[in-house]
């Protein structure tokens, strides 16, 4: 590890310092946790298995797909998740999520279940000190942006997932994590503070994990109506162990059934003297046609690794729920860059929370 690295660590651990000691109050009741918001907004508390504190619930997707070019369209079962977590009423709390990812394949001519992969999303034990102070050890969504953390098909409005949240950094870490909610302003400030060691837990075959990482996001609303979020991370990946600083602001705004929201994040190599990487935003505004149909609209720029160009995409598309937990959605994309023109897509899903 270089000296800016070294420093980088040193002030990452000055910070976590300081939140432990702002959040080290006298304890309080614990909150609900907020990873189970969705299915308790729209099934309440899912499954309850006896008195055994246990509950189940998960959430289901299939979705179409036709791009121009070799593939003409394509029909898949995307994701089949089972999420079990045990909450006794007091300060221990325990949540897994396993997902079966395309499980069963339709294409011209051809279907097939051996493209089912399970994928061990979230496995981790947490304990409540009290709404300012929350340990969390295991596998969990590493906490960037906003759309990495409520990526559940039934939560989002379009199938499609925005170019900078796929692959700029591990969808998911494995280590130790601190959060909670400070009493610093009028809504409090929401702060996420944690350390990867590396060993991904159940590693996906897909998905360059971390080798280590240290990151922090926090998220407050400043104005009525809007949320804000900042991300930092520094981490290394395992297939690619030169050092990553990442970046990121995120907001959300939503009145009246209205919403607009975005990303961003810059991503950086460090050789000596940074280097840039990776970068990317996308602006999302959903308008309300009728009480259960919205329209949705993104713009998206996203600058690969080691691309020479950027890429632009353009969606337009709509988004029926009849009920909280089951979203119908269609969408047209279209994906351009300087040197491979024009990449057009429509898709289609249909997803339910259980």
């Amino acid at each position: 590890m270089n000296g800016r690295s070294k420093a980088m660590g040193v002030r990452g651990l000055v910070m976590a310092l300081g939140l432990l000691q702002a959040a080290l109050a006298p304890a309080q009741p614990p909150v609900p946790d907020p990873a189970l918001a969705g299915l308790r907004e729209g099934l309440g508390l899912g499954y309850r298995l006896g008195d055994s504190g246990f509950n189940l619930g998960g959430y289901a997707e299939a979705a179409y797909a036709s791009r121009d070019g070799e593939q003409p369209w394509r029909l898949a079962l995307n994701a089949l998740s089972g999420i079990l977590w045990w909450d006794g009423g007091g300060r221990w709390r325990f949540l897994m999520e396993l997902e079966l990812e395309d499980g069963l394949v339709v294409q011209p001519g051809d279907t097939t279940t051996d493209t089912a992969t399970p994928v061990l999303e979230r496995f981790h034990v947490d304990y409540a000190y009290g709404d300012r102070w929350q340990l969390r050890l295991g596998k969990f969504l590493t906490p960037i942006g906003r759309w990495n953390l409520i990526h559940a098909a039934p939560l989002t409005w379009t199938t499609s997932r925005p170019l900078i949240t796929e692959a700029t950094f591990p969808t998911n870490a494995t280590g130790a994590m601190v959060h909670g909610v400070l009493p610093w302003t009028a809504d409090g400030i929401e702060y996420a503070l944690y350390v990867s060691p590396g060993e991904e837990l159940f590693a996906a075959k897909d998905i360059d994990t971390f080798r280590e990482a240290l990151g922090l996001r926090l998220a407050t609303s400043l104005l009525p109506d809007t949320q804000f979020g900042i991300s930092f991370a520094s981490f290394e990946q395992e297939s690619t162990p030169d050092r990553k600083t990442l970046y990121g602001l995120d907001f959300r705004w939503a009145w009246r059934r209205y919403e607009l929201s975005g990303e961003l994040a810059y991503r950086t190599r460090d050789f000596g003297e940074d280097q840039i990487d990776e970068h990317g935003h996308y602006l999302q505004a959903v308008a309300p046609l009728s009480a259960r149909l919205f329209a949705v609209a993104r713009y998206e720029n996203f600058h690969a690794s080691n691309a020479a160009h950027d890429i632009n995409r353009y969606l337009a598309g709509l988004t029926f729920r009849p009920l909280p937990a089951f979203a119908l959605k269609a969408e047209y994309a279209r994906m351009t860059d300087d040197r491979m023109g024009r990449d057009d897509t429509v898709r289609a899903s249909v997803a339910v929370l259980f």
